[in-house]
């Protein structure tokens, strides 16, 4: 009679099913990186860690890639590494990287008037902290070893696995490694003038391999809006129905007691004498003709409205002791430059640079971030953000593999025999 296989209780072979425990100290060590980066910011004064630069950052990852390597070849039993590799320690890792990735877009950085306690702890300069350097290298470290174990035997769903996780160990790799060589710079230019310099974020001039001159700044407004406000502090009514409604002829709203009638809008105008003139004269206002007629029987009011500017009186119509109609200040609908760029081969281009459409000029991407706001429409000053990011290409083949991968797992899923 033959024997029953004997079943051993501890199958080695076998995924190791994570334990609460394991997840606790996931979490516990990704609270001591967060408290050990805060600690090493407040030490040194909030000044952030020093990334390096070309070819530096180059050298240091291989050398990390390698260590990574070796201790997954020569020592892929040792416990540590084990637990390294293992759901918990990746779960924590991408949580609290995730966490700081947040951060990093939900508050502005690197502002010149942060807080002192922002600054102190690193959150004013996240993305160079030692916080996030931290975090960063605890991901790596844990994506690196389980894309490595996943990587044998090879199959079909590993294959998937592997495109995944080497793809998103690939996008934290380079943006990290790539931080020291990312080129963030600001120009100014007026419109007529050439300039072939531009400014740091501590407004340090810079040269580029490039010529910018300013053809033409063109700003297109909003239609301004209608308020009601408060006398004598001219404040604006909570709740009011109908307040902060765009300006246009023949509109006809209720405010609080009154009807208000829009007989002319003017979006081009001068004052001539006691009424308003359309014009196209240099510091021209918008300026509407209203006519409101009380529901409570306070009779009926009209007069002309306008916004004013820098060089003009704003003009406001009031209704009895308590409420006045103004006119707010336009805001920037599409602001755009005409460019005659020249590249470091002596090629000049005319391009029209609008906001979030950006113009490729060699390795670098500008954008139309600003103008003269106090000038307004009249402005003849264009800001350019100019940015520079060598690593851009590895980071987007970082995402290229994670879309594979996960196009892959998808395709196999619905082919079970694979």
């Amino acid at each position: 009679m033959a024997s029953k296989p004997i079943i051993s209780k501890d199958n080695s072979t076998s995924p190791k099913r994570s334990t609460r425990k394991e997840y606790q100290q996931g979490f516990i060590i990704s609270l001591i990186i967060f408290i050990l980066g805060t600690s090493l910011e407040l030490i040194t004064g909030g000044h952030g860690a020093t990334l390096p630069r070309w070819p530096v950052n180059l050298q240091f990852g291989i050398a990390f890639m390698a260590l990574l390597l070796f201790l997954h070849f020569y020592y892929k039993q040792n416990s540590i590494i084990k637990w390294l590799s293992r759901v918990p320690a990746a779960m924590s890792s991408v949580v609290l990287f995730t966490f700081l990735v947040l951060i990093l877009g939900l508050t502005k950085q690197n502002e010149p008037d942060a807080s002192e306690i922002s600054i102190l702890t690193g959150f004013s300069h996240l993305r160079n902290s030692y916080t996030f350097l931290l975090s960063g290298l605890y991901l790596l470290t844990c994506l690196g070893f389980v894309a490595l174990r996943r990587l044998t035997p090879i199959t079909f769903k590993n294959i998937g696995f592997a495109l995944n996780h080497l793809g998103l160990w690939i996008i934290v790799f380079a943006g990290s490694l790539g931080s020291g060589d990312l080129e963030r710079l600001s120009i100014y230019v007026n419109e007529g003038q050439t300039v072939n310099y531009a400014y740091d974020k501590l407004q340090q001039p810079r040269e580029v391999p490039f010529t910018v001159k300013l053809v033409d700044f063109d700003i297109k407004d909003f239609p301004p809006k209608l308020a009601m406000i408060e006398q004598p502090e001219m404040i604006v009514p909570k709740d009011l129905k109908n307040n902060f409604l765009q300006i246009e002829t023949g509109m006809q709203i209720k405010l609080n007691n009154w009807d208000i009638s829009v007989k002319e809008f003017l979006p081009s105008a001068k004052k001539e004498g006691e009424k308003f003139v359309a014009t196209e004269d240099t510091f021209n206002v918008p300026a509407a003709f209203i006519v409101a007629t009380s529901t409570t029987g306070q009779g009926t009011k009209s007069g002309w409205l306008s916004c004013g500017n820098s060089q003009k009186e704003p003009s406001f119509m009031f209704l009895d002791n308590k409420f006045a109609l103004a006119m707010t200040i336009p805001t920037a609908k599409e602001f755009s430059s005409m460019l005659e760029i020249t590249d470091n081969k002596g090629k000049t281009e005319l391009v029209k640079l609008i906001v979030n459409k950006p113009i490729h000029v060699g390795a670098w991407n500008l954008y139309q971030t600003s103008y003269d706001e106090e000038a307004g429409k009249w402005s003849t000053l264009s800001v350019i953000e100019a940015i520079r990011d060598p690593w851009i290409s590895v980071i987007y083949t970082g995402i290229f593999m994670v879309l594979a991968g996960a196009v892959y797992l998808f395709w196999i899923g619905r082919n079970p025999k694979n």
